[in-house]
Order: structure tokens, then C-alpha cells, then sequence
């Protein structure tokens, strides 16, 4: 080896745990998103109404919001690890109780929201553990394009699963659950391969109240503005466009648009989203990371206000291309940034409380979209949402907090100058 081979930083493919904790994500991505596609079609199989479509959507949402905070004080006290392979395992439960109940006739309303609300539940209580890991396996340098992969791993399994789930519904509706009970079986064997113990807090580290716990991160989370404009930012864009995309989905498929079609629509997002990840790397390496963020939203909103008078599906799916190429970019450049400025030991437990208030009004959007369509049409409950993500677009641009973040190569330098860094015990993680 020479001496250059010995100075050359390290690259994500060196990293082997890095590549097992992938393998393990890309397994639970392919399997949850062809049941998260696929579910409420599903429901809407069961139940022929739109509105008990959005009323289970709501329950499901519930179970999310109901799991973040103490999903993250588990990740924040635990061993990270443990955490994500009991994921998998009570994932693989959940799917074999929903395909029994499917199989037997049993799938009601009430049955329906019932399994939702569990497997959101499991979802946000073990599932936070797995990100908090994240700066536990990659050094700070590669965390921006550790995140850009994320995106673009994720959008390459959309643009399969949505055209897959929507074949899998069509062939048996017990498909979809049994490939999402399979996605957590591979995400189980892949964790069981990694070497590492992810402690959140160093080993002899004196005992804290969850109380305390909770109050720290809320006063670390009070004490900077652009935390706080980013929170109010993703609130309402994921509340718009969420619901903007769910309302597309369900009246096609009230309109009698088979599966498989509107698939292709997610497909059309998620090759979009895998372009910007392309581009991401060198965008987050090379242009500030406030221009990087707010140049995607204002294309969302703009994609958003097009939608609602779209002529045809290949419209909507242009549109749709439009508003997924900044995604990536604008989530490696914001998620690396706010990972790198947050301590180990409080990753899981200020992961959760942005993800609480990002998604606060989400399970909103299964309800407005649904009750909206049957109740007052198509065009005013997508204008609604097109407007929502408007109103997300505009804290953005008009906040001069998220616009002032430099470009990521200064991230450490500009959090110590804005008061933004706090000093970081990384535990052992053999």
C-alpha cells in the first residue's frame, strides 16, 4: 500500500458497515413501498368508499404521530441496533395478522384501521434508531452524500414499487403485504450481519430522566430560529403535497383508472427524484445550501398550482417530474446539515421531534383528500393542497435563516459562528 493509498479519505463503498446498514434500508424501502402504495387501494377494495379511505389514512397517521417522541427517546437510550432489528421482526408480524385477515374475508373498516394504526405505531417507535445510526457509520465528511444515496436509492425502488404494487394488487390482494412482510425479513438478516454495538451515549454515562431527556431536546430546539423555520417549512409542504399526490390517486382510481396506470404516475416521481439524486452530490458540494433548498420548493409549489387543471394524465405526470427533481438535493442538503450539528446522543430525539411537527397535519391529508373529493370534487381539494405547499414555499424564501447556510464544505465553520454546533461525545460503536 502506498503512502497515497494511505492519506486517500475514505469512500462510502470502503465502509462495510455502511454497505450492510444499506442493504438492510434498500430491503425494508422495497417492501414498504409496495404496501404503502398499495394500502389504500386496498382499503378502498374493501370498503368502495372514499371517505373510509381517508378515515383509515387518519388512524395511520395517528400511529405515526403517536410513536415519534417516544421513538426517539428509545433511540436516544438504547441500543440502536437491538431497536432496528426489532423493527424488522414486529414488522413481519403485523404482515402476517393483515394477509390472515385479508385471506379469511375478515378485512373490515374497522379491521383496517386497527392494523394501520399498529404497524405506523411500530413504525415510528422502533424506526428512528436506524437514521440515528446513520452518523455513528459514515464519517461527518460523507454524511451529504450519504444522504444524497439515500435519495436516490429511495426514488429508484419508487419508480418499481408503485408499478409493482399496483401488479401485485392486481394478481391477489394479499401481494402487496406478503412482499412488505419480506422487505422486513430482509432488513432483519442484514442487521443481524452488522458488527457494530450503536450505543446513543458513552458506556458509564449517568442515568437521565425521560423528563430531562425531552426538555433538552426542546430547549436545543427553541434556541435556534432556523430549526424552527425549517419545521414550520415541512409542515405544510408535506401536508400539501402528500395530500395533493393522495387525491390524484384516489379520484383516478374512483374513476375507474386501474392500478397499475397510476403507478406509472409514482414511477414518473421517482425517476425524477433518482435525477436530482444524481446531481445531488455535486450541488451540496458546490452551491449553498440555502439556494440548494429553497430552489426546490418554490418548483414544487409551482408544480402544485399546475396540477388541479391538468388535461390528462401526461400532464400530471409531467408535473409531477417537476416537482420531484429538487427532492433530493433539498434533502441531502438539509437533513446533512441539521445530522451534522446534532450531537450522537441527541439524534434520535431531535429526529423525532421534527419529524412530530413536520408531520403533525399529515394524517389531515388522507382525510381532506378523501371527505374533499366526495364532498365538494376534484378541483377545489387539489387547489387546496396546491395552496398548502404555496404557503410552505413562502416561510422558506422569506425566512433569511434557511437562505443564509453556506455550502457544505463551510457547515462547521458556520455552525460555530451562529452559535449552531454543540460539542459531540461520539460513544463507541464496537
Amino acid at each position: 500500500m502506498t503512502t497515497a493509498d494511505l492519506a486517500a479519505p475514505p469512500t462510502l463503498r470502503s465502509l462495510p458497515e455502511y454497505r450492510r446498514w444499506l442493504i438492510g434500508d434498500l430491503c425494508l424501502d422495497i417492501g414498504t413501498g409496495i404496501g404503502m402504495f398499495a394500502f389504500p387501494l386496498i382499503t378502498f377494495m374493501v370498503t368502495g368508499s372514499l371517505g373510509a379511505t381517508g378515515l383509515v389514512g387518519l388512524v395511520q397517521g395517528l400511529g405515526s404521530l403517536a410513536g415519534m417522541i417516544p421513538g426517539g427517546l428509545l433511540a436516544d437510550r438504547c441500543e440502536r441496533r437491538r431497536l432496528r432489528l426489532f423493527a424488522g421482526v414486529t414488522g413481519m408480524l403485523v404482515q402476517t395478522v393483515l394477509i390472515a385477515v385479508l385471506a379469511a374475508g375478515w378485512g373490515s373498516l374497522v379491521a383496517l384501521a386497527v392494523l394501520a394504526f399498529v404497524d405506523r405505531l411500530r413504525g415510528a417507535l422502533l424506526g428512528a434508531a436506524s437514521n440515528a445510526m446513520l452518523k455513528q457509520i459514515v464519517p461527518p465528511a460523507l454524511l451529504p452524500r450519504a444522504f444524497a444515496i439515500n435519495e436516490g436509492r429511495e426514488a429508484a425502488v419508487e419508480m418499481g414499487t408503485g408499478p409493482l404494487g399496483g401488479a401485485l394488487l392486481g394478481i391477489s390482494i394479499l401481494f402487496p403485504p406478503l412482499a412488505q412482510l419480506l422487505g422486513n425479513a430482509g432488513s432483519v438478516l442484514a442487521t443481524l450481519s452488522m458488527r457494530g454495538r450503536y450505543r446513543p451515549r458513552l458506556e458509564g454515562a449517568p442515568p437521565t430522566r425521560v423528563r430531562d431527556d425531552l426538555r433538552e431536546a426542546l430547549a436545543w430546539t427553541l434556541s435556534q430560529r432556523i430549526r424552527l423555520q425549517l419545521m414550520g417549512v415541512a409542515i405544510t409542504v408535506n401536508l400539501g403535497v402528500n395530500g395533493l399526490i393522495l387525491a390524484v390517486i384516489l379520484n383516478l382510481a374512483s374513476e375507474g383508472v386501474p392500478a397499475a396506470r397510476i403507478g406509472l404516475l409514482n414511477t414518473v416521481l421517482a425517476a425524477s427524484i433518482l435525477a436530482g439524486a444524481i446531481a445531488a452530490p455535486r450541488l451540496v458540494d458546490r452551491a449553498p445550501t440555502g439556494a440548494v433548498a429553497i430552489a426546490p420548493l418554490l418548483l414544487m409549489a409551482a408544480a402544485g398550482a399546475f396540477i388541479p387543471f391538468a388535461p390528462g394524465m401526461l400532464w400530471i405526470a409531467a408535473a409531477y417530474a417537476l416537482m420531484g427533481l429538487g427532492l433530493a438535493p433539498l434533502n441531502a442538503a438539509t437533513q446533512g446539515f441539521f445530522m451534522h450539528i446534532t450531537p450522537v446522543a441527541m439524534q434520535g430525539r431531535l429526529g423525532a421531534l421534527l419529524g412530530l411537527v413536520s408531520m403533525g397535519l399529515m394524517p389531515l391529508g388522507p382525510v381532506l383528500a378523501g371527505w374533499g373529493l366526495e364532498l365538494v370534487g376534484p378541483l377545489p381539494t387539489m387547489l387546496l393542497f396546491a395552496a398548502i405547499t404555496l404557503m410552505g414555499a413562502l416561510i422558506a424564501l422569506l425566512g433569511p435563516d434557511l437562505r443564509r447556510i453556506p455550502v457544505a464544505a463551510r457547515w462547521e465553520s458556520y455552525a460555530r459562528e451562529q452559535g449552531l454546533a454543540a460539542e459531540d461525545d461520539r460513544p463507541d460503536e464496537g
